[in-house]
């Protein structure tokens, strides 16, 4: 059979009554068959969304920023209040420079620092500073599809309820049409089964946001042999 999941969050959920029998003596297996939804995953949100120079702390509205698209919202704010800023990507090291007419502050845990590549600190004003580490403009490495009613997937040696990993091929704004070539199947835990809850998380486990897009998943459960 075939379970389809629709839902604007990034936690999918079905109730089902009466529950889904399995047939007792007979073994079955869950697998991953078609992910449809919009890259609409932001590199900049709550957390990480704040910048602060001078005395001033500018907040980036979510989205997902190209380096050139950062430097032009922070020209734009800080220009009305008499500031001026420069960032600039470095393709040979893949590190970002930075240049402002103020201090700039990278200490606090929701600044943009991290995503430019600057560690904790604080960087002088009217000079030019390269990032410490490489650009993490990309926050998303893998996204993964966890359902409650497996068993069988180890993340990082731990047991978990991985049922499908991917990277997200494709840019901002276009159509994720995620059909795996190979379906991986996992034992399925339950006989019965009267809740269905996917969860769709990034390489730490954290929740993905989608910004409300709409996300399909389609699942198929067989007998193994």
């Amino acid at each position: 059979m075939t379970l389809s999941l629709s839902g604007t969050s990034s936690i999918l959920e079905a109730h089902y009554f009466p529950p889904i029998e399995l047939l007792p003596n007979k073994n079955y297996v869950l697998g991953l068959v078609e992910l449809l939804t919009f890259n609409s995953i932001p590199n900049i949100d709550v957390g990480n969304n704040k910048f602060y120079v001078g005395k001033e702390e500018i907040v980036l509205p979510t989205g997902s920023y190209e380096i050139e698209d950062i430097e032009n919202f922070l020209q734009e704010a800080l220009a009305l209040k008499g500031m001026q800023i420069s960032l600039k990507p470095n393709n040979s090291t893949l590190r970002s420079v930075i240049k402002c007419s103020h201090n700039i502050n990278f200490q606090p845990k929701d600044s943009i620092g991290q995503l430019l590549g600057f560690t904790s600190r604080v960087l002088e004003a009217n000079r030019s500073h390269n990032s410490d580490l490489p650009v993490t403009i990309l926050k998303i490495n893998a996204l993964r599809v966890e359902c409650n009613i497996t068993s069988g997937a180890y993340v990082n040696g731990h047991r978990g309820h991985a049922i499908h990993e991917f990277f997200p091929a494709v840019p901002p704004g276009y159509k994720i049409i995620e059909v795996p070539s190979h379906v991986i199947y996992l034992p399925v835990a339950n006989k019965s089964i009267d809740h269905l809850q996917l969860r769709i998380v990034d390489q730490d486990g954290n929740l993905v946001n989608f910004r409300g897009e709409v996300i399909t998943v389609r699942l198929h459960i067989k007998a193994s042999s």
